[in-house]
């Protein structure tokens, strides 16, 4: 599904169709809807009992079954500029942990994915190559992925502000599913996500964790899908980057 949707993506990289503002600065394209409506169908088609929750359409989320979390562009703002930047997330979660994932950014080139106990790997250039986060050990040679707005009047985390003052470099790509996939290939070594946008960050938590990295809410607690934002890590850099987002 994520590589389909990549497809439809990539056949319409300058032709995003209808462009509507759900909210302030928040947009959905006429590509978001039809990849949603391609992942939704084929989920349907194939597990009609299965739960579904998606970022334009919402859902549910099953107590006892099988969810599956999409987002069918992530990355929109990028992909109405034609901007690499974007991908097809997918993501499965059974009894409160991410079984399944995987992201495809078809600009790059590269699909990410994992499942549980066995790896992460990416597909890139007609091979898979298994990912390991980075050996970054020290918060001030790490380099920091996020993504801010620094309009005047925007509500500010000071929190967030020190992890990412104290980090050598910072990266805000405008995808947090790409942003969580390099982690896991160790392009990154610290990223930060502080809204609860469960169908961008669950890709995150299985493919970081299985390249051997570390993924918890923003107070050290295992992720889950209540869970305000996300800090991942390559593993080594996680006690520090949580010390410094509670100021210890």
């Amino acid at each position: 599904m994520a590589r389909r949707a990549a497809d439809l993506q990539l056949s319409r990289l300058r032709n995003p169709g209808e462009v509507t503002e759900k909210a302030p600065k928040d947009f959905v394209t006429e590509v978001d809807l039809l990849c949603e409506d391609l992942m939704v169908n084929a989920i349907e088609e194939r597990y009609p009992d299965d739960a579904i929750l998606s970022e334009e359409r919402g859902g549910s989320v099953s107590e006892d079954g099988r969810t599956w979390l999409l987002d069918p562009v992530d990355g929109t703002a990028n992909f109405m500029k034609a901007n690499p930047m974007f991908c097809a997330c997918v993501s499965v979660i059974e009894a409160g942990k991410v079984t399944h994932a995987a992201v495809a950014a078809p600009r790059l080139g590269d699909l990410y994915h994992a499942s549980a106990g066995g790896g992460a790997y990416m597909e890139t250039g007609g091979k898979e190559i298994p990912m390991r986060v980075s050996d970054a050990r020290k918060l001030e040679y790490a380099v920091a992925g996020a993504d801010l707005s620094l309009r005047s009047g925007k509500r500010r985390d000071a929190g967030v502000e020190r992890v990412l003052s104290e980090a050598w470099q910072l990266r805000a790509l405008g995808s947090a599913g790409i942003r969580g996939a390099w982690l896991a290939a160790g392009y990154l070594d610290v990223s930060v996500g502080t809204r609860n946008t469960a169908w961008d960050y669950a890709p995150t938590v299985l493919l970081v964790s299985e390249a051997g990295g570390y993924a918890t809410d923003l107070d050290g607690e295992p992720w889950s899908l209540t869970s305000e934002g996300l800090i991942a890590t390559n593993g080594t850099l996680h006690d520090a980057v949580l010390k410094t987002l509670h100021g210890a």
